[in-house]
C-alpha cells in the first residue's frame, strides 16, 4: 500500500504545472555545445521571450493574453535568461544570429524598466529626502503601456531589493559588452536611482515576497534581502 501511494505521488509530480521542463531535457553529457546550446535557446524562447511585450520589453506575470501587469524583478530574471545566453553563445562561431537576438532581448527588457522608472524620477528625488512608503517607486506596470497599475494604497511597493536588483543587472550587462544607456539624463537618472538606495539599507521595506513583516498586516520590516542586493 505504501509502495502504491509512492507511486502515486510520482506520477502527480510528473504532471506538474509546476515543472513545463524536466531537467533530463536540457542535461546531455553526450553531445556538441551547439545541441545543447539549442536545447537551451528552444526553452527560452518557447516559455519566455514569445511574451515579451513588443512595445514595452517588459514580461507579463501569467502568461494567458489577459494578462497586462509586469513586475519589475520578474521582468529582470527574465532578461537575465536571455542574457546569460547570449553570453554562451559567444562562445559558437556560427550562432545564427542569436546572440544578437538574445542581447537585444535583454536590452529591450532593461530600457523597459528603465522607461517605467524614469516617468517616476519625482518620485526618486522625494524618497531620497523623506525615505516614505508612499513615495516608493512602483513596480508594477502595464506591460503593454509602462503606465502604473495599482496605487499606493492598493498595493504596497516599497521593494528596495528590486530597484537593486535592477542596478546590479545594469552593471553586469554594461560590463559584459550591451549598451542600454544611450544618454546623459540616462545616466543622471541612474545616478540618482544610486543616490535613492546608498541609505536605504536602513529603511524597512516589503520584501520581495511583497508582504512586509512576517505577520502580514501590511506594516514594513527590514529584510535581509533587500540589504543584500545594495
Amino acid at each position: 500500500m505504501a509502495a502504491n501511494a509512492r507511486t502515486h505521488r510520482k506520477v502527480q509530480r510528473l504532471g506538474s504545472i509546476y515543472e513545463p521542463l524536466k531537467l533530463s531535457f536540457l542535461q546531455h553529457t553526450d553531445e556538441p555545445l551547439w545541441e545543447k546550446l539549442d536545447r537551451y535557446y528552444n526553452a527560452v524562447k518557447t516559455t519566455i521571450l514569445n511574451y515579451q511585450s513588443p512595445t514595452t520589453g517588459l514580461f507579463p506575470i501569467k502568461t494567458c493574453s489577459t494578462c497586462k501587469e509586469a513586475k519589475v524583478r520578474d521582468s529582470l530574471y527574465c532578461a537575465a535568461s536571455a542574457w546569460a545566453l547570449a553570453l554562451a553563445y559567444r562562445r559558437i562561431d556560427d550562432d545564427m544570429g542569436r546572440t544578437h537576438e538574445m542581447e537585444h532581448s535583454a536590452i529591450k527588457c532593461m530600457r523597459g524598466i528603465l522607461y517605467c522608472y524614469m516617468r517616476q524620477a519625482d518620485k526618486v528625488e522625494q524618497f531620497k529626502q523623506d525615505p516614505n512608503p508612499s513615495k516608493c517607486l512602483h513596480s508594477v506596470f502595464n506591460v503593454d503601456t509602462g503606465d502604473e497599475v495599482h496605487s499606493y494604497s492598493d498595493y504596497h511597493h516599497l521593494q528596495i531589493d528590486a530597484v537593486s536588483l535592477f542596478l546590479l543587472y545594469l552593471v553586469e550587462m554594461i560590463c559584459s559588452g550591451l549598451q542600454i544607456i544611450y544618454n546623459t539624463d540616462e545616466v543622471s537618472f541612474i545616478q540618482n536611482l544610486v543616490f535613492c538606495v546608498e541609505r536605504a539599507y536602513r529603511v524597512p521595506d516589503y520584501g520581495m515576497w511583497e508582504r512586509g513583516s512576517k505577520y502580514n498586516n501590511g506594516s514594513t520590516e527590514l529584510h535581509s534581502r533587500s540589504v543584500k542586493t545594495q
